[in-house]
């Protein structure tokens, strides 16, 4: 059963604008590519993640910067990050 937030609710989901500017917009793009690349994703699926509406942040930052600049972060990103897969062993715990 649902409830209604009260007012003073530490929960409670707030969205809010954050001001961006280039640099910060080229940098959290940066992020989600590095992020993306080492979980495994090669330059084609993470161009697709970013042209996609779903993934938010990333689609406004391939909105802002448009398709070359990141297609520029990506390629960098996947060349120092890339290659990898995250992949969970039986008996592996997680912090062996």
């Amino acid at each position: 059963m649902w409830k209604r937030a009260e007012g003073d609710d530490p929960l409670e989901l707030v969205g809010v604008a954050l001001p961006g500017e280039p640099e910060g917009v080229r940098e959290m793009a940066s992020v989600f590519a590095e992020e993306f690349a080492r979980l495994g994703l090669d330059e084609r699926q993470l161009l697709r993640l970013f042209k996609n509406p779903f993934y938010a942040a990333p689609h406004r930052a391939y909105r802002l910067l448009g398709e070359p600049a990141v297609r520029t972060i990506i390629g960098e990103c996947v060349r120092v990050w890339g290659g990898g897969r995250l992949t969970t062993e039986p008996g592996m715990s997680q912090g062996a």
